[in-house]
């Protein structure tokens, strides 16, 4: 005979009753109770486990992610201060070297790491460029500039150490043409640049800018020539 269980629950205990509505003995009814919690807590030990398997490699990639869209979100700000801020001077001839620019950088060899800067060069000279030349973060009001320590004082965004802060372990820019990592500059008119000064180059086809991890993942952001629009990947 095959009996159909149902547990009906009192205030303070539970009793089983089969189908000719006779209680079980307490046994069974022990045994039945015992064995509904250790498949609860067997289902609770699965569901944690995957949730933790999936997470552990999202937040490598969220890591990317986050770098990328912040990246992207400066890159989006320098064009932005490029359009109302037209560095033409008559009296300049180096003049376009001023353009805003985000530029690549490593971290000195001691340290190691990468980090990136935003400037206009107005002093003539990128290689020494001050901090009161670098753009500053919109939100927290920080320079969005750092030096080869890579170590961020507190007016300086941490946001530029992209190793330190990131796990960034390589960031390639399809469209460079220094001896550096790489840079963007943009004019007021849309135009981008790879290079300023006297060898001064224009970016004429779309340029990708790719970052990687430790554990080789990557995303990427395309710059378009002409109009400087910018999208991630």
């Amino acid at each position: 005979m095959i009996y159909y269980i149902k547990l009906i629950k009192l205030k303070r205990f539970s009793i089983l009753y089969n189908k000719n509505k006779k209680p079980l003995r307490k046994e069974v009814a022990f045994l039945f109770i015992k064995s509904f919690s250790l498949l609860e807590l067997i289902f609770t030990i699965i569901l944690i486990s995957i949730v933790i398997s999936i997470s552990i490699p999202k937040n490598n990639l969220s890591k990317l992610n986050l770098v990328r869209d912040k990246i992207l979100l400066n890159l989006n700000y320098t064009r932005y201060i490029a359009h109302i801020d037209n560095k033409f001077d008559i009296e300049d001839d180096e003049w376009e070297r001023k353009r805003w620019t985000l530029k690549f950088q490593n971290c000195s060899s001691n340290i190691g790491g990468l980090y990136y800067v935003i400037y206009s060069d107005e002093s003539g000279s990128t290689a020494a460029f001050k901090k009161e030349e670098t753009l500053k973060d919109p939100l927290t009001k920080k320079y969005l500039y750092s030096n080869s320590d890579c170590v961020a004082s507190d007016d300086e965004s941490k946001d530029v150490l992209l190793t330190k802060e990131y796990g960034i372990e390589k960031v390639e820019v399809s469209c460079n043409t220094t001896s550096t990592i790489g840079q963007i500059s943009f004019g007021y008119d849309g135009k981008i640049y790879s290079q300023l000064g006297t060898n001064i180059k224009e970016i004429l086809n779309p340029c990708e800018i790719r970052f990687y991890d430790k554990t080789n993942n990557s995303v990427s952001i395309m710059i378009y020539p002409k109009t400087g629009f910018i999208e991630k990947l």
